[in-house]
């Protein structure tokens, strides 16, 4: 689907499927999943072969940024998001020129729905291709800013359930109930470390796009757009230094759930080692009394029975004290 905008106030624009030439105040051309005619269409108007998702998608930097003509082919990761779903990347590409924007997509992307809704119905955005550009880049990367924003918050609340900041500290929990919470806390973090790797991939995509841009498209940017690129480049600079944090802060939540994790079982373990170790005096003393020889003074006391039970007790009781007073349980 090929929608036509322009940043001069006119989010969306009107354009025949057999108009001869894209109308001079479209700046802005979005190919969302283009059709073999759309991609025909853009070839015949512009006289553009638009990157196929094969090219997109590949990954050395010769691929995703280079310039044919006066033409800038640029591609880099996005993050999109499924209702309901996990987060995952897709290949966004850019054919930049001085007067108007190519955008090719295969995914529903939440920045471009924020530029068609808010940037685009303001008129005081340069109206030539860089124009578009920044605005969008600018656009992908607030919502950039709101993911690891979400992030740091669902971060915040794992570290509060893994050390008990929440006021539950004291409250002691069943081993099976306890393992639960702990396999949770493990999976949100989890999910957040994933979520945060592939944010990483489209920081280093943008953040080689935009010097790029800078550096090769110098004919045709003016000094507004220079500058909001420089200022693009720092916010970048930024996401990446937060997110460096971020990906340091789920390492060590990861370490400290698998810590808690180890000591729960260590505990299991102890419980399990006491109770065996209690069991060994008791099993030895009836084993010893249950063996059939014929002549074992004891059968003959009155009290033989009583004898026995009392050193099977007696032999539990010690180990009993004795860990106690060991701390172990």
């Amino acid at each position: 689907m090929l929608s036509f905008h322009s940043t001069a106030g006119k989010p969306f624009i009107k354009v025949e499927r057999d108009a001869a030439a894209i109308p001079a105040e479209v700046n802005w051309i979005d190919a969302f999943r283009p059709e073999h005619w759309e991609l025909a269409f853009l070839e015949r108007t512009l006289g553009v072969v638009a990157p196929t998702f094969e090219k997109l998608s590949e990954i050395e930097s010769s691929s995703r940024l280079y310039r044919d003509e006066d033409r800038l082919f640029l591609s880099s990761p996005a993050l999109y998001r499924i209702d309901g779903g996990m987060p995952n990347t897709t290949p966004l590409g850019f054919v930049l020129s001085k007067d108007i924007l190519l955008t090719i997509r295969f995914k529903r992307l939440k920045g471009f729905d924020l530029v068609k809704d808010n940037v685009l119905t303001e008129d005081h955005m340069p109206t030539d291709g860089p124009g578009a550009f920044v605005a969008l880049v600018g656009m992908i990367i607030d919502h950039i800013a709101d993911e690891l924003e979400g992030v740091s918050g669902d971060l915040d609340r794992a570290s509060q359930n893994i050390f008990g900041m929440n006021g539950g500290a004291d409250q002691r929990l069943q081993p099976r109930e306890d393992g639960r919470q702990l396999r949770s806390v493990l999976r949100k973090v989890g999910r957040n470390g994933d979520l945060t790797g592939k944010i990483s991939d489209v920081i280093l995509g943008m953040a080689r796009m935009v010097p790029y841009v800078m550096t090769n498209g110098s004919d045709y940017l003016s000094a507004d757009a220079r500058a909001r690129l420089k200022s693009l480049r720092i916010d970048l600079d930024s996401l990446k230094d937060y997110e460096t944090r971020l990906t340091d802060k789920i390492q060590f939540l990861l370490d400290a759930t698998l810590g808690l994790t180890n000591i729960e079982q260590n505990n299991i373990f102890r419980v399990l080692t006491v109770v065996s170790v209690i069991g060994i005096p008791p099993t030895l003393i009836a084993s010893m009394y249950g063996m059939n020889f014929k002549h074992m003074p004891e059968l003959e006391w009155a009290y033989g029975y009583q004898y026995g039970l009392f050193l099977i007790a007696l032999s539990a009781l010690i180990p009993i004290v004795w860990f106690k007073w060991r701390g172990w349980w």
